[in-house]
């Protein structure tokens, strides 16, 4: 049998270009194939036409921080061929937030604080210092992406540098119906925090769920009990700068609001998730107990008025945008008592994390396809999402990644 005669040349870069943007392993191993190969990748045009080929808004979700019960140990689990840096510890550690390229853990041993971690680089960038206790639920917003105060970011060049980590918190006060909700932000660059922002909630039930906040537009959004969600508008205090808010006309309540949940009359939301919402804005997603997904999208109107306590934002609607029933889609497990549950949601809000006893599924908004990406079942999971791939070419067309090369 004659041997295979090689490919043309001509051919080579279109076969290069079309390497998964979720495989950054590829780009190394096709780099370490001959200098042929190496050189085509190396071409600083060759990064730009493989961005054009792929030009999805949404990185790919490379993996996941999977935070294990009672053990305060927070490891990554790969959905593709990246691996973080060997060498970083998270043994005491939880995952509280993902976004932009860095991981938020709050770190039970010897630092007993909130840090930074960058996968890509594996550095452990920053510990936030002197984190008020009132503040409980962080969410990290790349520098970048913060520093016009819209939040706007094409992914692309947001990991690594400095970062802009949020706080909220709400507090109980004198143990009666009275609360209290807290935000404030740290800042890497200066390493100095913002005013910290305090609004009355009068009564009600006003707890925070814990679970990652949403970023949209110039503000964050985190979700609380029955859907309630408190709005931080961060981008607002980032565009001031070191004017005051009162010199600048802003009151306390334009930076953080309450936004109150669907009204469902005497039903409430379970189970629910904050995020973006199909067409922008911010959206809700709640599982009822027959296993049915619920959508909701915030629909704004043009002028915002206060509410009873003078921190409400009545200035929009609750609108049902879709409904996926996971009953034929996800298994039901071997207890029917202990049905699916939300996990978490990627940024863009076009995947949705669903964990049940047979493991983790993503739920494809718009097609409500299904995908098995976990075998562990109900986990407290982050995803992590990152166009490394093309940071890789970046890198090797720029000479700061020395990767092998072949001897053809």
């Amino acid at each position: 049998m004659p041997p295979a005669r090689p490919l043309p040349d001509d051919l080579i870069p279109g076969i290069l270009l079309r390497l998964p943007p979720d495989d950054p392993a590829g780009i190394i191993r096709a780099s370490a194939v001959c200098k042929t190969w190496h050189g085509i990748l190396t071409d600083p045009s060759f990064s730009g036409r493989y961005r054009s080929l792929h030009p999805s808004s949404a990185p790919p979700v490379l993996g996941f921080l999977h935070n294990q019960s009672n053990l305060h140990v927070a490891r990554f689990v790969p959905t593709t061929s990246f691996r973080p840096l060997a060498g970083v510890d998270h043994r005491n550690r939880h995952a509280v937030d993902c976004r932009h390229g860095r991981v938020v853990f709050f770190d039970y041993g010897e630092l007993s604080s909130f840090v930074v971690w960058d996968p890509i680089s594996g550095d452990v960038k920053h510990k936030i210092p002197d984190v008020p206790d009132v503040l409980t639920q962080p969410a990290v917003v790349s520098a970048s992406a913060a520093g016009d105060g819209t939040g706007a970011c094409d992914h692309r060049g947001c990991g690594g540098g400095h970062f802009v980590v949020a706080f909220a918190g709400v507090e109980n006060i004198y143990e009666d119906d009275y609360y209290d909700a807290h935000a404030c932000y740290y800042a890497s660059d200066t390493g100095e925090w913002s005013v910290h922002i305090n609004i009355h909630l009068d009564h009600g039930k006003y707890h925070l769920l814990g679970r990652a906040a949403a970023l949209v537009g110039g503000a964050l959004y985190f979700v609380g009990e029955s859907g309630f969600l408190l709005r931080y508008r961060y981008g607002l205090l980032r565009r001031l700068g070191r004017r005051s808010i009162f010199s600048a006309g802003v009151r306390e309540a334009d930076v953080l609001s309450v936004i109150e949940p669907p009204a469902l009359g005497k039903k409430r939301l379970r189970d629910v998730i904050v995020m973006a919402a199909e067409g922008g804005g911010v959206g809700l997603a709640s599982m009822s107990r027959n296993r049915r997904v619920t959508l909701w999208a915030r629909e704004e109107t043009t002028t915002t008025t206060s509410g009873p306590a003078g921190v409400g934002d009545n200035g929009g609607q609750w609108m049902k945008s879709r409904v996926i029933d996971l009953k034929k889609l996800v298994p039901p497990g071997s207890d029917p008592k202990r049905g699916p549950c939300l996990s978490c949601v990627t940024e863009d809000g076009g995947v949705i994390y669903v964990g049940s006893e047979d493991g983790v599924f993503a739920v494809e908004v718009k097609s409500s396809q299904v995908k098995k990406v976990y075998e562990t079942g109900k986990v407290d999971i982050l995803p992590f999402a990152s166009f490394y791939t093309e940071s890789l070419l970046v890198k090797l067309a720029s000479g700061k990644l020395q990767a092998p090369v072949g001897n053809r």
